[in-house]
Order: structure tokens, then C-alpha cells, then sequence
């Protein structure tokens, strides 16, 4: 009996030994919950999406309207018949030329599809403006310039503050300046038509026989 208790006195020692080692050795740590990834939510996704349409849009609408008026523009060159008409028609055409090269460039670079040409509304006042002559086509010219340029701006103004897309809204922004000078100038002419034919008209009267009795 006496042989068997050193052997179980090393057992003993041994558990006890294991437990200890247990004991002392440090719990592991978990990791810290990490946290969760947000996605975006679908209405926030739709709403860049619509976003992103509301520029596309607005440059297609930019790029068939620089169009017709490079077109207009380039009638008016040739049919005006007064010289501060044709002034406006030059100036008009070439930067309206430029800022058609710039968007189309933007547009290449996002794979944007913009018109080559006007709508079918822009068509149908070029092909009345090209029925008249002299001063009727001046006049009907210059009105159009003045109320094309009046409804363009603001909608340059809403993109350059409102655009998610960063390269529009700056062409946008960088073109307003432009179309509210174009605007003044057009708006110019127009006045100096009213009143030459407000001249002509008095002139016209005044040599009626028996008007000045």
C-alpha cells in the first residue's frame, strides 16, 4: 500500500498544478462589437438618382437650346438689316458656340447623350423668323432673344445652386454672368428699334397733307 502513495501524491500534485495554470492564465478578450455598415437607405439612393436625372435633363435642354441659337443666330447675321442687330447676332453666336464646345465636353466625359439638334418648338420659330425681312425680322429677332435669355437665366441660377453634379453646376455658374450680359445687350437693341420706329412713325405722320394746318 505504502508503494502506491507517491504515485498518487504526483497525481494529485499534477491536477492541482493544471487547475492553477488554469486559473492564472489571462481570459481572452472579445472583441469590441463592431459597427454595423450603413447603406444607404433606397430613399436616399432614389433621390441622388432623380438628381442625377434633373442634370442630364437640364443639360440636354441646354445643349438643343445653344443649338437653336446658334442656328438663329447665324440667320440673323445674314438677314438683319440694322448694324447693331447684326452686333448682337455676332456676339451672341460665338459665345453661344463656346459654351456648347464646354457642355459638350462635360457631357463626353459622363457618358452623357445630349440632342445634336433643337426641338421641334425651336425649329418652328426659326422657320418663322426665316418668312420675315427688314425691320419685321429685326425686331421679331431681337424679342426672342430677350425672352429666350429671360427664362434662362433663373434655370442657370437653380442649376449652379441646386446640381448634385459638381462639373454642371460650375458650367452653369460660370455661364449665368454671360447670359445676363447677353440679356442687357439684347435688351438695348430692342429699345433703340422701339424708337426708331417710334421716329419713323411720327415722321410718317407728320407728312400726311393736313396735318399740320
Amino acid at each position: 500500500m505504502k508503494r502506491h502513495v507517491p504515485l498518487l501524491t504526483a497525481i494529485v500534485f499534477a491536477g492541482s498544478t493544471a487547475l492553477m495554470a488554469q486559473a492564472q492564465a489571462p481570459t481572452p478578450r472579445s472583441k469590441p462589437d463592431q459597427p454595423p455598415t450603413t447603406k444607404p437607405s433606397a430613399a436616399h439612393e432614389g433621390e441622388h438618382a432623380k438628381a442625377s436625372t434633373a442634370d442630364q435633363d437640364f443639360a440636354k435642354k441646354v445643349a438643343a437650346g445653344g443649338e437653336a441659337e446658334v442656328q438663329v443666330t447665324e440667320l440673323a447675321q445674314q438677314k438683319a438689316t440694322s448694324n447693331d442687330v447684326k452686333d448682337l447676332a455676332s456676339r451672341l453666336h460665338t459665345d453661344h458656340m463656346k459654351a456648347n464646345d464646354e457642355l459638350k465636353k462635360i457631357a463626353s466625359q459622363k457618358g452623357w447623350t445630349l440632342p445634336a439638334e433643337p426641338t421641334a418648338e425651336q425649329k418652328a420659330k426659326k422657320e418663322k423668323l426665316e418668312k420675315l425681312s427688314g425691320s419685321a425680322f429685326d425686331k421679331e429677332f431681337v424679342n426672342m432673344m430677350v425672352t429666350n435669355h429671360r427664362t434662362n437665366i433663373p434655370n442657370f441660377e437653380r442649376e449652379a445652386a441646386r446640381g448634385s453634379d459638381a462639373d454642371l453646376k460650375q458650367f452653369a455658374s460660370s455661364i449665368v454672368p454671360t447670359l445676363k450680359e447677353h440679356l442687357e445687350m439684347a435688351q438695348k437693341v430692342q429699345k433703340s428699334l422701339s424708337g426708331a420706329s417710334t421716329a419713323s412713325s411720327k415722321s410718317g405722320a407728320s407728312s400726311k397733307p393736313g396735318y399740320n394746318k
